[in-house]
């Protein structure tokens, strides 16, 4: 959770979460990884997580439990209605 930043819109004030670090496949990672960061930011994003996965852990045992193909669109999308419709939510 170390790796996202919170942002805010400066035109429509909507907050959203952003990844600054690189992934493991990543050229720069080794460098990266050299650095230390440590910071109370990232905070909301482990509350938010934490909350989702509360709210949701019925649902989310469920899926599991059938071992459901593209478990992050199901989550993300159908159960919890908390993302757009994607293909692409590599992030969970």
């Amino acid at each position: 959770m170390n790796d996202y930043k919170l942002e805010e819109d400066p035109v429509t004030k909507e907050r959203t979460f952003k990844r600054f670090a690189p992934r493991k496949g990543d050229k720069i990672y080794q460098e990266f990884k050299q650095l230390y960061f440590y910071s109370d930011a990232y905070r909301p994003l482990k509350f938010a997580c934490e909350t989702i996965i509360e709210e949701y852990e019925d649902e989310i045992f469920s899926l599991i439990a059938q071992e459901t193909h593209y478990l992050a669109d199901k989550l993300c999308s159908e159960k919890s209605d908390l993302c757009e419709t994607s293909a692409n939510h590599t992030e969970l």
